[in-house]
């Protein structure tokens, strides 16, 4: 009976996953190491920071007898540049290579399974940016598919309530009618990583398998983010109270999976960072023991369940409270639970609220911070919407309670067909806001125009420097980008960073092209102005955008004449998104009829 729902809401979530890695490409500053990381492991590979790191051992050596005449240590004591993003650009704080280097493999993997006569991909960049992204989409997908089929199971090994309708299918539709799991999804953020992991924790807790979930929690916790200690810290009393793992139990699985996770991360991010390094125990001393998360604004107490947790869940918020109201009372079975309260994820979501609630107390907030909070108020809301599934048909008849409970269950339905509305206007906002990526394609674009000018002052492409500043290179271009460009055009290209030592260099003299927030530099001028700072005119109901990053180049640099040939476009995705949005939308209501007729038959066989 729940074919149809088992099929249509998994390709649901994943289809709203690849709309926005589709039209959102491009990447911002949070998303960044990852995003260069997988890009120099995928083309340039572990190889030369492993080579520099025995290089640097052996210097060492030959500085300790002081041999520094031979020949071996003049050899390792050059030290090379190495082709690495992160140790010139290396952030406020290290973070673990681990994720990266898995997308990196298996994309190297399928390069060199498709025979380049087929498809050559490393000279296609951001082919290779969009595989990488959607591995990581497919992972997250398959974890939320699985807590679905948990979540399903769990209720239907538990004898002491009645077992609710659909409750795999609502999960995965409310999932995916929400903005942040699918948009993030295939983002290289640390917390996307997090999130996978602890969805999995979440299925293993639902699959009767406390012990693994603890496995997941410490291992997400040593690796990725060192926050998730709240959210394991929480889970694990929970489970110590409701007896599920004994204290020295819960002890050994910390110790052996806590050191088993710093022997994976630690010997690759020592390698690639060129110093014995544990990210995660940085990030937690530069957060916990410095508090200078602080330093990047600071949000009350409130701010999660006031700002962060509506936004992320909009209208499905409030089909969460039903989870613990004991509505099935009203049906024709005779309540199995307390008559007013449903304890069935009471344990769940009161370990998940108090990760919230102890990630409070910390000042800097971001919404990220707590994704991995969702897919169990997810889960607590599809409880609720089935709740409301099973009353609409088959509560007794009469006395305006059947109107009363299809009107519920109605309400229910547009709760979520809303929320993925909004998701969708949060998705064509999303879609202005990286210029920087937008620009580097514009670049690109008019580098082609150029080619096509044929005079004796045509420009010498290696004679050609473009230079990135920090608000450009925040806001979209990546390595991959940059090597889409460089492919085909032979450039230098440098860019900006926030890093004292990145500081922007003298640009009036060395460099024939900008990518700049600037509008006015002497001896350039503008060729092309991407758009973003997006926002929505409510009087209008229109997106208004404001000018972001301009494209400038040196005065002279081509004929006059040529100059205003004009920049060739990328074709406006507004349309494919409305396309697929409607599609969307269609089928999840197309679904909801379905599952409606359906349980009425069911209801009416019984």
């Amino acid at each position: 009976k729940n074919t149809m729902s088992r099929v249509v809401c998994p390709l649901i979530l994943l289809l709203t996953g690849l709309l926005a890695l589709v039209t959102c490409p491009h990447s911002k500053v949070e998303e960044s190491f990852n995003l260069q990381a997988t890009h120099d492991i995928f083309y340039h590979g572990v190889g030369p920071a492993w080579r520099s790191a025995i290089a640097q051992q052996k210097s060492e050596s030959c500085s300790e007898v002081d041999d520094e005449s031979s020949d071996v240590c003049n050899e390792v004591t050059a030290n090379a540049d190495l082709p690495y993003d992160h140790l010139q650009f290396p952030g406020v704080v290290a973070r673990t290579f681990t994720g990266a280097f898995v997308l990196s493999s298996i994309a190297r993997i399928i390069s060199v399974i498709v025979p380049k006569s087929i498809f050559d991909l490393p000279s296609h960049p951001m082919a290779v940016q969009f595989l990488i992204r959607f591995e990581l989409l497919i992972l997250s997908w398959l974890a939320h598919v699985r807590l679905a089929s948990s979540l399903e199971g769990y209720f239907a090994k538990n004898k002491q309530v009645k077992t609710p309708q659909f409750i795999f299918g609502y999960y995965l539709l409310i999932t995916a009618s929400q903005f942040h799991i699918p948009f993030y999804s295939s983002r290289l953020l640390p917390n996307t990583f997090a999130l996978l992991l602890t969805t999995h924790a979440y299925a293993e807790w639902f699959n009767g398998r406390p012990d693994r979930t603890a496995i997941y929690l410490v291992f997400t916790t040593a690796i990725f983010r060192c926050d998730v200690l709240l959210l394991l810290f929480t889970v694990g009393l929970t489970m110590l109270i409701r007896r599920e793992l004994r204290i020295v139990q819960a002890v050994i699985i910390g110790i052996v999976t806590g050191i088993i996770g710093v022997l994976i991360t630690a010997p690759l991010d020592s390698v690639l960072w060129q110093r014995i390094v544990w990210p995660e125990f940085e990030v937690w001393w530069f957060n916990a023991v410095d508090n200078r998360s602080s330093e990047w604004g600071v949000m009350p107490f409130h701010w999660y369940f006031s700002n962060a947790l509506p936004k992320g869940l909009l209208l499905s918020m409030f089909l969460v409270p039903l989870a613990f109201l004991n509505l099935i009372g009203w049906t024709k079975e005779k309540p199995n639970n307390n008559i007013v309260i449903d304890h069935t994820l009471l344990q769940f979501f009161i370990s998940t609220f108090g990760f919230v609630v102890l990630y409070s107390f910390l000042p800097h907030k971001e919404m990220r911070f707590i994704f991995p909070a969702l897919p169990m108020f997810n889960a607590c809301a599809a409880y609720g919407l089935s709740k409301l599934h099973v009353m609409a048909v088959s509560v007794r008849k009469g006395a305006g309670i059947s109107f009363i409970s299809k009107g519920l269950y109605f309400c229910g339905l547009m709760a979520v067909v809303i929320t993925m509305i909004g998701s969708l206007l949060f998705l064509r906002l999303s879609m202005e806001n990286y210029p920087g990526g937008a620009a580097m394609e514009h670049l690109k674009n008019h580098f082609e125009a150029t080619t096509e000018i044929n005079t004796p002052q045509a420009p010498k492409w290696e004679d050609v420097h473009v230079h990135i500043d920090v608000a450009a290179a925040m806001t979209g271009v990546s390595l991959f980008g940059q090597r889409s460009v460089t492919h085909h055009y032979p450039v230098q290209m440098s860019k900006s960073g926030y890093e004292a030592e990145n500081g922007a260099k003298d640009s009036s003299r060395s460099f024939t092209h900008l990518l700049s927030e600037e509008q006015s530099v002497q001896g350039y001028h503008v060729v092309d102005t991407i758009e973003g700072f997006p926002s929505l005119d409510k009087r209008n109901l229109r997106i208004v955008t404001n000018p972001a990053i301009y494209i400038l180049e040196r005065d002279g640099w081509l004929p006059k004449e040529d100059i205003t040939r004009g920049t060739k476009r990328k074709p406006n995705w507004y349309y494919i998104v409305i396309a697929l949005s409607g599609f969307i939308i269609a089928a999840t209501l197309g679904l909801q009829k379905f599952l409606a007729e359906k349980t009425q038959m069911l209801a009416s066989t019984k």
